[in-house]
């Protein structure tokens, strides 16, 4: 039974199941503000990559370079940043609804405190461990003399730039909770820039350990752009306290939170770890090929997906706070279906234009023939899983959204073995690319247990709504990617001109089907381009 609901975020209408103007009109505006900066960030991380594949490529030092990053990125996701962001938006939000704003203040300041102290705890640990783990990570390195060492060295210099990603994921919590996105969100473009530059200067000096010095430059730049806003929504630093209420509250939320991002950020390394025993050929090692596609296909996912998801966060998690178990659920469910309608045909265009996009994308400098085809073969398999992955990251917001932390949990232990075998499997018939088809068999499987029992959670999800929407766009979707295709085939084989004719033929063909086939979550979409909201009745 619904208690309550939180002023100026849903205006109840007569179908609680459905989302009133202002919601959906809530929704687009902040999910438009941040899909405008995300793919800035996202075009400016294609350069990053650019910029790194020109000069180094898809060998073995990239290769190092991205088990270098990996490893110190999957302490930080789990110990601090990934963790907080999950559990602190909600807590903070309750404050904030209830009116309690010196709370929420002090509790902030509390753990902004607690943050900075762990974040140099553990990069310290990090100088001591890192010949310990990065051999578990990539075993398979030990077959290339020196690798397992460059990769050592260059995990320590990155386990320094985490102190900086885990005060800028506070922040950027922070500031979200206030209901703040412009900052958060221009702030991975100033990560971007410095990177790219210091890539410029400092790897072309010093090589590949100019790139990983460039992070450090990067996430501290991050996080400095942020805390002037910070400061003046009242973020400061305070007195660790480990005994206040919210603070214990927060840790044990943290628990099923740090086992959750444990089983993702494991799914994630499952890959890398079987990768490392592909055969390198050619100059081409798969670690770094699947980290060129899997990097390409996450645009997409950044732009559309996560900016979705971080714009219902706040939402979902004040819903949530006064048991509005419908309004939850119409409201992740609008953003799924709208998610849907939109990555389906990106997820076409991925497949169909894989040759040409990659080439366009890298080949130049140490990023040879042999790599583009790696990576496009890699970058299809991956994409289609796209859809999946892109569903992930609003499903689980609905979770801990409603503090069901332990669910995705208990689906992602299952996964891991599920993800283990695919990939010992389909490796030793397709190399990297099986290991990238594993991926999305999985992040299907997962996506489609966490939908199921979320259904179970919330007394339903629209699932034939749902499904007709996939079914109708993904159609649409299959018919556009192979007009993608013999249009870029007809063209000839510069394949700056077979994206665009591909492109263009691909794009005025899915909204032709889409409308044909009543795809009408286009319409909110559309909503979120023009900054204003469209309800799918």
């Amino acid at each position: 039974m619904m208690k309550g609901k939180p002023p100026a975020i849903l205006a109840q209408g007569a179908d609680a199941d459905k989302p009133a103007p202002s919601a959906a009109g809530g929704l687009a505006r902040a999910a438009t503000l941040m899909a405008a900066a995300t793919v800035a960030s996202r075009v400016l991380g294609l350069l990053r990559e650019i910029v790194a594949a020109a000069l180094f490529g898809a060998t073995d030092a990239k290769a190092a370079y991205v088990i270098a990053y990996y490893v110190p990125f999957f302490v930080q996701r789990l110990l601090l940043g990934g963790t907080l962001s999950i559990v602190f938006i909600p807590t903070i939000t309750r404050y904030l609804a209830r009116g309690e704003q010196d709370e929420a203040r002090a509790v902030s300041a509390n753990l902004f405190t607690i943050v900075l102290l762990l974040g140099l705890a553990m990069a310290a640990a990090g100088q001591l461990i890192a010949p310990l783990i990065v051999p578990l990570a990539a075993p398979g390195f030990a077959a290339s003399p020196g690798l397992i060492e460059l990769a050592v060295h260059l995990t320590r210099i990155i386990f320094v730039a985490m102190v900086f990603l885990a005060l800028s994921v506070y922040v950027t919590g922070f500031l979200q909770a206030h209901q703040s996105f412009t900052v958060p969100a221009l702030a991975p473009l100033v990560f971007n820039v410095v990177i790219i530059a210091g890539t410029l200067v400092l790897g072309v000096r010093y090589g590949i350990t100019g790139l990983a010095v460039s992070w450090i430059l990067g996430t501290a730049a991050q996080f400095l752009v942020q805390l002037p806003q910070a400061r003046r929504r009242g973020l400061r630093f305070g007195r660790p306290d480990l005994r206040h209420p919210a603070i214990t509250a927060l840790g044990r939320l943290a628990v099923p939170a740090m086992l959750g991002l444990a089983v993702v950020e494991i799914n994630a390394y499952v890959g890398r770890f079987f990768a490392s025993f592909v055969p390198a050929t050619a100059g081409t090692n798969a670690v770094a090929v699947l980290d060129y596609a899997y990097e390409v296909v996450q645009a997409p996912a950044g732009i559309f997906a996560v900016s979705i998801a971080t714009a219902i966060f706040p939402l979902l998690s004040a819903h949530a706070a006064v048991d509005a178990r419908g309004e939850v659920r119409a409201t992740a469910m609008l953003a799924l279906r709208t998610l849907l309608a939109i990555i389906l045909p990106v997820a076409g265009f991925a497949i169909a234009l894989r040759e040409p996009l990659i080439r366009v994308l890298f080949e130049r400098g140490l990023f040879t023939g042999r790599a583009t085809s790696a990576v496009a073969s890699a970058m299809a398999a991956y994409a289609l899983g796209l859809p999946a992955i892109a569903a992930y990251y609003v499903l689980t917001r609905a979770y801990y959204a409603l503090h069901d932390m332990v669910t995705p949990v208990r689906i992602g232990v299952g996964m891991i073995a599920l993800n283990a075998a695919l990939d010992y499997l389909l490796m030793r018939v397709w190399g990297a690319t099986g290991i990238a088809l594993a991926t999305s068999i999985v992040a299907t499987a997962n996506a489609g247990a966490l939908l199921y029992l979320l259904g179970r959670r919330l007394q339903g999800v629209e699932g034939r709504r749902v499904g007709s929407t996939l079914l109708r766009a993904g159609c649409a979707a299959i018919v556009s990617g192979g007009i993608m295709a013999a249009s870029a085939g007809a063209v000839g084989p510069a394949a700056v001109a077979q994206l665009l004719a591909g492109g263009a033929a691909g794009a005025a063909s899915y909204l032709l089907l889409a409308r044909l086939l009543r795809v009408d979550e286009l319409a909110v979409a559309w909503g979120m381009v023009r900054r204003r909201g469209a309800v799918v009745r």
